[in-house]
């Protein structure tokens, strides 16, 4: 009988910790199955094709307040937008945009007209760290300024203010992020810009490469090059700093030698902006810009002078709700001839995103 008993008592103490074992792995090995269920739904679910459509408006009322200026007065549209954008698969999409303003020219009537242009029609590949661009696309030569300066609808960037470049052209372009620090992106284009067709085969190559480090800096190295009799070349530099996520300092230099393919005569200049983030929905900002040109080997003054000049933007932005942002700013342009006078207006801008 004794010996009974302690056969199963052992026997039933085996059974014991042969459950509690097998609890033991079932705990430990929940976490992963439950892992692998997930990953394989994941896996499961086949990708739909979508799009997106979107819109934005820049509008302004302006008045004039210095004494060359004190004529004009006037509500505009300056732009609107129009765009589609549809992904095919994870890594294949395409983007449709229409802008609608006046034509990029010197016309003092250009203002008056309004026109429809296709800004981008392109298509894109994008996977891990690469990025490719076909078609109608836009340059990253001003790109990044745009996104500091944050107030497009308020003034262009730099280099697009004084046509040192279009904002989108006719080509092919590819960027790879090697980390979080370091992009580099190379873009073959026609150099008509997004306005004109290509009449000749002559190509503008750009390469451009940014560095985010340390953490508060951002600094951007840019280059491009076009040739058609005359050789064009136009460098970039832009370095940006970040204080609190409240305070951002750009200072950006723009030369570009041949300006719009011609012999000896450059255009240079720098543009200084910032902005102080008072409130989530209040921002004061500022900018100024300075524009030059060199003076040709057979004249006396710089090529450009009825041009040149210098332009100041100051003034504090408020945003109601998201997609709207208005500014009330003062805005500027002093001439650099002594025969032009200074024109000053106050500005009420209103950007409006759909």
């Amino acid at each position: 009988m004794a010996g009974i008993f302690i056969n199963s008592y052992f026997g039933n103490l085996f059974l014991i910790q042969t459950s509690k074992m097998n609890l033991l792995k079932a705990v430990l090995l929940a976490p992963l199955l439950l892992y692998c269920l997930v990953v394989s739904s994941q896996d499961s679910v086949a990708f739909i094709p979508h799009g997106k459509g979107s819109g934005v408006i820049f509008t302004n009322f302006h008045y004039g307040i210095s004494e060359s200026s004190s004529d004009e007065a006037a509500f505009e549209i300056v732009r609107a937008y129009l765009g589609y954008e549809h992904f095919l698969s994870p890594e294949f999409s395409a983007r449709l945009t229409l802008d609608i303003g006046s034509p990029d020219d010197v016309s003092p009537f250009s203002r008056l007209r309004r026109y429809a242009y296709f800004k981008f029609a392109y298509g894109q590949y994008q996977k891990d760290n690469l990025t490719l661009q076909f078609g109608l696309i836009g340059t990253l030569h001003y790109k990044l300024q745009e996104t500091l300066w944050e107030r497009r609808y308020l003034r262009k960037a730099f280099a697009d203010e004084y046509r040192l470049g279009p904002s989108a052209d006719l080509g092919a372009l590819a960027v790879y992020r090697f980390s979080e620090m370091l992009e580099a992106d190379l873009t073959v284009m026609n150099g008509e810009g997004f306005t004109r067709l290509q009449m000749d085969d002559k190509f503008k190559y750009a390469a451009g490469i940014t560095l985010r480090a340390p953490v508060p800096l951002i600094n951007r190295f840019y280059v491009d090059y076009m040739k058609n009799q005359v050789s064009q070349m136009t460098y970039t530099w832009v370095t940006s700093y970040t204080w609190r996520k409240n305070l951002n300092l750009v200072f950006e230099y723009n030369y570009q030698q041949n300006f719009n393919l011609q012999k000896n005569r450059d255009l240079y200049g720098y543009s200084i902006y910032g902005k102080y983030n008072i409130h989530p929905a209040y921002q004061l900002f500022a900018r100024f810009d300075m524009l030059k040109s060199n003076i040709p080997e057979d004249s006396q003054i710089p090529w450009h002078l009825a041009e040149d000049g210098s332009a100041l933007i100051t003034g504090i932005q408020f945003i109601p709700v998201k997609g709207i942002k208005m500014a009330l700013n003062y805005q500027d342009w002093v001439p650099w001839a002594a025969n032009l006078a200074t024109r000053s207006f106050i500005f009420l801008d209103m950007e409006i995103r759909l």
